[in-house]
């Protein structure tokens, strides 16, 4: 029960100090921001792109399998 309390506590003490830190280094965060954001998107939409395109190929070698091979049921 302590150990809960006590990660509640400290818990709240982060955050504070995170709300603070925000708004004091508001211009540096906003800068970081801007320089990481084009990199984050170009990751995303690369993996997105590499999913999507792995599983045309995979449905693509499913549709050859199934017409080479005669169904047993």
């Amino acid at each position: 029960m302590m150990s809960n309390v006590l990660g509640i506590i400290i818990g709240v003490v982060v955050v504070i100090s995170g709300l603070i830190l925000l708004v004091t280094w508001w211009s540096s965060f906003v800068g970081v921001f801007k320089g990481i954001l084009p990199v984050l998107l170009i990751l995303v939409g690369a993996g997105a792109l590499l999913y999507f395109i792995s599983e045309i190929k995979s449905k693509l070698e499913m549709d050859k399998e199934e017409k080479t091979t005669p169904e047993q049921k």
